[in-house]
C-alpha cells in the first residue's frame, strides 16, 4: 500500500499557508511526527479529520492491536468541547517480523480517519487529542503528542487533508459482506482439540491473503498463524491464551486482508474461548 514519500512532503512544504489552515503543527518523536487534520467544514455537525502519522525510513508504528509486541495508539478525547460522538478508523495494517515476534504495523505515512459529530451544529466543535503511542525500529520509542483543531460550520475547505484523509478511509477494511469484496469471506471460527481457534476464509482468486485479529481491552493476544492455504480457501489457528472480554464488548474482531482489499468480521467471543 503506498504511502508518503519525501517528494510528497517536499511538495506539501511549498503549499500555500491557507492551504494548511486545518493541521496542527507535527509533534516529532524520534523515528516520526504525528499531527492532527480535517478536510473542512461540516455537514450536518458531521466532520472528517484525522491522525496523520509519518514514520522515518525503517521504522514503523502500531495498528489498534499491537500483536506479540508493541505499543498500540491510546487515544484521549478528554479536553474537547460540544463533541458528541467520535470514531477512530483504522485502515488495514501489515504483518512485521523482527525475527522474534510478529507485530501488526504501519509503515511510511497512515492517516488514523476521524468521523466527528458535534453536539450542537451551530457550533464549533473544539477536538482536544492526548495520544500515546509507539515508534519502532530496531529499538522501540514512546511518544506522546497533545494536539487541539477548532472545527466549525464556516471552516476553511482543505483539499491536501482530505486528500490524505480519503485516502486512508478508503482502505479502512469494509464490513464483510460489502458489495465489491464478496471473495473475501471468513467462513469458519470454531474451538480445536489444542484450545486454539481455527479460522477458515474464502479468498477467491485474490493473491497473498493474510488475517489479523484484535480482542477487547484487556486481551493480550499473538497473531492468526497460517495453516493452510489452497484453491481460494485459507486457513489460520489463533490462540485464545489472553483473550479477554469486558461487560461492555464481548467481541474478536477479525481483518481479512488480500491483494487492495480488506473486509472486517466481528465474532461473538464464546465462553469456552476465554482461559
Amino acid at each position: 500500500m503506498k504511502r508518503l514519500t519525501a517528494i510528497f512532503v517536499a511538495f506539501v512544504s511549498f503549499l500555500p499557508a491557507a492551504a494548511q489552515a486545518a493541521m496542527t503543527d507535527w509533534t516529532e518523536v524520534k523515528g516520526g511526527a504525528v499531527r492532527l487534520i480535517a478536510a473542512g467544514p461540516s455537514e450536518g455537525g458531521r466532520y472528517l479529520a484525522g491522525l496523520e502519522f509519518l514514520l522515518e525510513p525503517g521504522w514503523h508504528t502500531y495498528w489498534r492491536h499491537p500483536g506479540e509486541s508493541g505499543i498500540p495508539p491510546q487515544i484521549s478525547f478528554h479536553g474537547s468541547s460540544n463533541l458528541k460522538a467520535v470514531e477512530v478508523l483504522y485502515p488495514a495494517p501489515e504483518r512485521y517480523s523482527d525475527g522474534f515476534s510478529e507485530s501488526i504495523v504501519y509503515h511510511d505515512g497512515i492517516v488514523l480517519p476521524l468521523r466527528i459529530e458535534a453536539e450542537d451544529v451551530d457550533r464549533p466543535v473544539s477536538v482536544s487529542i492526548d495520544l500515546f503511542f509507539g515508534v519502532c525500529s530496531d529499538i522501540c520509542v514512546p511518544g506522546d503528542a497533545t494536539m487541539t483543531l477548532e472545527l466549525g460550520p464556516q471552516s476553511e475547505q482543505d483539499a491536501l487533508a482530505e486528500r490524505l484523509i480519503e485516502r486512508d478511509l478508503d482502505a479502512v477494511p469494509a464490513p464483510q459482506g460489502s458489495a465489491g469484496h464478496e471473495q473475501l469471506q471468513v467462513t469458519s471460527v470454531a474451538l480445536d482439540p489444542s484450545g486454539s481457534l481455527r479460522i477458515e476464509a474464502e479468498t477467491g482468486d485474490i493473491a497473498g491473503p493474510d488475517l489479523f485479529a484484535a480482542g477487547p481491552e484487556g486481551s493480550f493476544i499473538g497473531l492468526p498463524k497460517p495453516a493452510e492455504n489452497a484453491s481460494g480457501t485459507s486457513v489460520w489457528t489463533l490462540s485464545t491464551k489472553g483473550l479477554a472480554t469486558t461487560p461492555e464488548d464481548q467481541t474478536l474482531r477479525l481483518v481479512l486482508t488480500a491483494g487492495d482489499q480488506a473486509v472486517e468480521h466481528l465474532v461473538p467471543i464464546h465462553p469456552d474461548w476465554v482461559r
